[in-house]
């Protein structure tokens, strides 16, 4: 079976729950070379995973596979996007908050017919904001709940020197619409990015982030209304094992578009030789 090579540029939380998920066997796909702006990282994950694949530079990463995926910080998403459409690659793009900072990479990619994935991350409910942008969006709000060990080290926070470590009530740390939000929390509010995308933009959608003392869970609600009417979607997220500031269904959501990419690659190579049958005669 032919399977797709899968250049890994981030070795940290999620690329090693994607080694886990190829490792299962049940998708045509393999990691083919890795990338990491920490090189003992990424040779760690190798070791780890037993993986038979050379850590290199981005550009090598780029070569070396059919489909890439960034799953490392948001500063990575325009080299790898840059990488992607050179190599004619399309993509799998992690950080979604990176994009937003960088709305010209979509369009760049898009008049080169390269695919940029951008997943669902830790939220549900963007099939519904995607249907109710079709008749048109008055608001958009997120709020985001998470345990104050989630958020420590946001540059908001330092900034601002608000002190979470001894809360014993719930306090609103940040308001403002998403491209704030990416800004102030890149690494805790992907899914303000892939709100913002899916429906009415980074600066119209409002983001609410509470740290909650009390919650044991990553928790994203989404509040929207428009000609639809009025939407509520909440999710309640346990944390990944390996990170509490990211979501496991993060990691779930990276697994769901690399099985969907690996799906249509094989697709398509069928294809491809099935139309050199044809043409040989054999």
């Amino acid at each position: 079976m032919t399977k797709m090579k899968v250049g890994l540029v981030g070795c940290g939380n999620i690329g090693a729950d994607l080694c886990i998920f190829l490792q299962k066997g049940s998708v045509p796909a393999e990691i083919a070379a890795l990338h990491d702006i920490n090189e003992e990282r990424a040779n760690l994950l190798k070791r780890s995973f037993h993986l038979d694949a050379p850590v290199c530079s981005l550009e090598e990463t780029a070569e070396k596979a059919h489909f890439l995926v960034e799953c490392a910080v948001a500063e990575a998403v325009k080299p790898v996007i840059e990488a992607a459409i050179r190599h004619r690659r399309d993509c799998l793009i992690m950080s979604v908050s990176g994009l937003m900072a960088h709305p010209e990479l979509l369009e760049a990619a898009q008049e080169r017919n390269i695919q940029v994935r951008i997943p669902s991350g830790a939220i549900c409910g963007l099939d519904g904001i995607r249907a109710a942008m079709e008749a048109g969006l008055h608001s958009v709000l997120l709020v985001t709940r998470k345990p104050p060990k989630g958020l420590m080290g946001a540059p908001y926070l330092q900034e601002h020197e608000i002190r979470i470590d001894n809360l014993t009530e719930p306090m609103i740390v940040f308001e403002g619409n998403a491209l704030e939000a990416a800004r102030a929390f890149p690494a805790n509010v992907n899914v303000a990015g892939a709100l913002s995308l899916a429906g009415i933009g980074p600066k119209e959608t409002r983001v609410r982030i509470i740290a909650d003392p009390k919650a044991t869970e990553n928790i994203h609600e989404i509040h929207a209304e428009g000609a639809f009417g009025r939407m509520q979607t909440v999710t309640a997220n346990l944390p990944s094992p390996r990170n509490p500031k990211s979501s496991y269904l993060a990691s779930l959501s990276a697994c769901a578009e690399l099985r969907a990419a690996a799906q249509a690659f094989l697709t398509y190579c069928t294809y491809c030789e099935e139309k050199v049958k044809q043409r040989t005669g054999s």
